[in-house]
């Protein structure tokens, strides 16, 4: 089984001391490639850095709500240069948080929405941050944006947003937390999502899915989400890992590479 991990944040300082060890585990995992997100400037220079070290790791470049407040015009500008000069396969995280309100909602609004228009000007997918009581917004937002693939990472809405995203052809990132005992909400929110709308994520080193003990979550982690995910569908676990890296690969334009050395 190949898996893609489509969001991870592997230059977290809680991987300072053992990277290379943390991808070489993810790979005889049956991890193939792996999307860094790349959140806030000095993310993006470590996000490419990574880039350039492995050749199976791909990566988003954007600006989180919970750094909105650095949207200025010339991170907006140096932005806009890296998506012009470099690769990455997504624009994000972007989005709006308003449950930990770290930024005024007006800076992270703008931002959200200049990130669209980027992604609409680049042809880009979108990953998407929500927290807080913002699905109205989100809403309303996204329907200027109907041309823009957005992945919601982390999919944690209600139903309506469910349908929402459906109708527009998003993308739906599962990972840990659809896995823990208190989501069964969440599942059955989940279950109607048909499988070609699905890619895996884990969000490392956050979002640790049940019955991991070590409270850093790792890419090594995907095959237990997929087959969280294989429960919910009532599918084999080979079935989840060939329709969502398909999906991922088609989605975030991603190419197939040789399969990476033991220790690089």
């Amino acid at each position: 089984m190949e898996f893609v991990e489509t969001h991870g944040h592997l230059d977290d300082d809680a991987f300072a001391n053992d990277l290379p060890q943390v991808i070489v585990a993810a790979r005889a995992a049956g991890v193939r490639q792996f999307i860094n997100i790349g959140y806030e400037p000095e993310s993006w220079s470590r996000s490419l850095a990574l880039a350039d070290l492995y050749p199976d790791v791909s990566y988003a470049l954007g600006m989180h709500p919970n750094s909105a407040d650095r949207w200025t015009n010339d991170s907006a500008a140096e932005l806009e240069h890296l998506l012009n000069t470099t690769s990455p396969v997504a624009i994000g995280e972007t989005g709006l948080d308003y449950f930990r309100e770290w930024v005024d909602r007006s800076s992270q609004r703008a931002a959200f929405r200049d990130q669209l228009e980027l992604g609409r000007q680049f042809s880009l997918p979108v990953v998407l941050h929500m927290r807080g009581d913002v699905e109205e917004e989100i809403v309303t937002t996204l329907a200027d944006f109907a041309d823009v693939r957005v992945v919601f990472h982390s999919f944690d809405g209600s139903p309506e947003l469910r349908d929402f995203a459906l109708r527009r052809g998003d993308i739906f990132g599962f990972g840990g937390l659809m896995t823990r005992a208190g989501s069964s909400q969440l599942r059955e929110t989940l279950r109607s999502v048909p499988l070609e709308f699905v890619v895996l994520e884990t969000d490392a080193p956050y979002l640790v899915p049940k019955g991991v003990k070590d409270r850093r979550n790792t890419s090594a982690n995907l095959p237990l989400i997929a087959a969280a995910v294989a429960e919910l569908f009532e599918l084999s676990i080979e079935q989840v890992a060939e329709r969502t890296t398909a999906n991922a690969m088609n989605v975030f334009a991603l190419r197939p590479v040789a399969a990476a050395g033991a220790s690089q």
